[in-house]
């Protein structure tokens, strides 16, 4: 149960046997008053066994009066409604501010400011942030999210729910740590597992794959398998020419995620190719389209991947894990892959990776003397 707004409307959503209901009051300070009152009659209803009441019945007797402040300018007061303290929207933005002092990428930013203001506000609405509870506020918002996407039309993952539950709670937390609210409704969630990605891709596949790519993109997997890097602007689509040190055999990469740099060595035989490729490139970037910088390549990939026939489930990340374990199955050293991985601990890495180090316990337990009185 929630009140929301769409078009300036002051609407309300609540779920009976799994399907979300939602009911229009219009606009205005009459439509949320209206539309507080019979959101607080379905809350009563659903925790009592009831019936959901008649909108119309249950909002007879709401009613706006004018007031005059101070300044002699006539003001809206809602009869006994009177919400206090800071909504979702104003602390989110607020955390939103945050994340920009704090250096994070923009398109991060981006990403979490529409999914504040499209998707979670729409559904919680834009209550106090003190006033919501779990069991009436979280509880259906995650319920909403477990249902299908309106743009993929497709069930959204386990991963997509942790993930936005994940962004609330930060924005919660922010507001506690900063003396704004006073409490997370999410405290008491427990974050389901999800399963690890089934990790399909094989290095012949990456080559149909690349067979049937537009250029840039077969130059970008490419440089992916090779450097490990991360894919997207994080790392592999903001690689510049200048971090790379043709003379040390060296590529120098930032790593937005951790905010570290790392250095990682280059293949001889693809430190030639990235010297072909800078002669004729016509940007800073390593990666480029016509001379720009690119910003994502996941819908040529997607394409890339239909046209050579691969019908699992994979995505570019996929040639970063296949960095890792091509060299680990051949006996590269796990703290060296874990280094140019750009992991924060090896331990990191031999969690993800360990079971592609075909033989190492055999080879392991090889080691060891015999135990036997002469």
């Amino acid at each position: 149960m929630s009140v929301y707004q769409r078009d300036s409307r002051w609407m309300v959503y609540w779920h009976v046997n799994g399907k979300r209901h939602d009911k229009s009051f219009g606009r205005g300070d009459l439509a949320q008053a209206k539309a507080q009152v019979f959101d607080k009659a379905v809350q009563n209803a659903i925790e009592h066994g009831l019936p959901i009441p008649d909108p119309a019945t249950a909002t007879a007797s709401v009613q706006v009066v004018k007031t005059v402040s101070t300044m002699d300018a006539p003001t809206g007061e809602v009869l006994g409604q009177k919400p206090v303290g800071i909504t979702l929207l104003e602390l989110g933005h607020r955390y939103l501010d945050h994340m920009r002092a704090s250096g994070r990428t923009d398109k991060h930013i981006r990403n979490i400011e529409r999914l504040l203001e499209n998707q979670f506000v729409p559904v919680i609405g834009d209550k106090p942030v003190d006033s919501l509870t779990y069991q009436g506020d979280m509880v259906p918002f995650i319920l909403h999210f477990k249902g299908v996407s309106g743009t993929t039309k497709k069930t959204r993952s386990q991963y997509t729910v942790n993930k936005y539950c994940d962004y609330l709670s930060f924005i919660f937390n922010f507001g506690i740590d900063n003396g704004l609210t006073k409490v997370n409704p999410l405290k008491n969630w427990k974050k389901p597992k999800v399963q690890p990605w089934d990790l399909k891709l094989t290095l012949d596949d990456a080559k149909k794959i690349m067979a049937c790519a537009e250029p840039h993109l077969r130059w970008a997997m490419e440089v992916c398998f090779n450097l490990g890097t991360r894919p997207g602007e994080s790392e592999l689509l903001s690689l510049r020419w200048e971090n790379i040190d043709f003379t040390a055999g060296t590529v120098r990469i930032y790593a937005t995620k951790t905010k570290t740099y790392r250095t990682v060595p280059i293949n001889p035989s693809f430190l030639k190719r990235l010297e072909e490729e800078k002669a004729s490139s016509q940007s800073e970037y390593v990666i480029e389209y016509m001379g720009r910088k690119l910003t994502t390549i996941r819908k040529a990939f997607k394409h890339a991947c239909q046209r050579a026939g691969i019908t699992y489930p994979t995505r570019m990340y996929d040639l970063r894990h296949l960095f890792a374990t091509t060299l680990l199955s051949k006996g590269a050293d796990l703290a060296a892959v874990s280094k140019m991985m750009g992991h924060a601990t090896v331990k990191m890495t031999a969690d993800t990776y360990y079971h592609y180090m075909e033989g190492e316990k055999e080879r392991a337990v090889k080691l060891l003397p015999a135990l036997e009185v002469a």
